[in-house]
């Protein structure tokens, strides 16, 4: 009975997505946040938990309701919407928000080890196109001075490194700002969760992390 109230109280996340937010969330001054492609809200979830207003979206009904069991069982409140990003027509701006966006996951080949040869340049390439687009809209609708902290699962080029690279060289008004944390590698314009600072537990996934600020 103990332990099924302590697992009813609990997510378990990996300590590499921890860090991305523990890592980045002070960059956000509005605690009004939308948490984009959102399910199943490990990171809306922590953010919540820092007292943070999140707006979780996501097209993906099954990971929505795994979002919605999560906050059930932590009996947390959020506001949850199925919303395909790239379709929705949005008439609010934002001052903060959470871009994790969809991608190969090759982060993840520690608990996922085919991952790796599931995934070919073709897919990668695909996956890029559409986190550009993604980027692009989050900064259409981040107001002047707001900050988007853009995510990946993966340590792929083709979906870290070179997508803000893409980005910054496209909108001149976009600023790369630094990001204090002794558990990543900076790498050009964003950082990589370094799984060694964690080996003691085991270590954990790799995520690439870019902070931007619209100026």
């Amino acid at each position: 009975m103990l332990e099924k109230k302590i697992l009813k109280g609990c997510i378990v996340q990996d300590i590499g997505n921890f860090e991305t937010i523990m890592a980045t969330h002070n960059f956000f001054k509005d605690k009004n946040l939308i948490d984009i492609c959102a399910a199943p809200g490990g990171k809306s979830i922590l953010l919540n938990s820092l007292g943070f207003n999140v707006l979780s979206i996501d097209k993906s009904q099954n990971q929505i309701n795994k979002f919605k069991e999560n906050i059930s069982r932590l009996n947390l409140k959020l506001d949850i919407q199925k919303v395909d990003f790239l379709d929705e027509k949005f008439t609010d701006r934002y001052n903060s928000i959470l871009l994790d966006a969809p991608c190969s996951a090759l982060g993840t080949f520690r608990r996922n080890p085919d991952v790796t040869i599931k995934i070919d340049q073709s897919l990668i390439k695909k996956h890029q196109k559409i986190q550009l687009k993604m980027l692009e809209k989050s900064l259409k609708i981040l107001n002047f001075g707001g900050f988007l902290v853009y995510i990946v699962c993966s340590f792929h080029p083709f979906e870290t490194i070179d997508v803000i690279d893409k980005t910054i060289q496209k909108y001149q008004n976009v600023k790369i700002h630094n990001v204090v944390s002794n558990k990543m590698i900076k790498r050009q314009n964003g950082y990589f969760i370094n799984p060694l600072t964690f080996k003691n537990i085991g270590g954990s996934d790799i995520f690439f992390v870019s902070v931007l600020e619209k100026v």
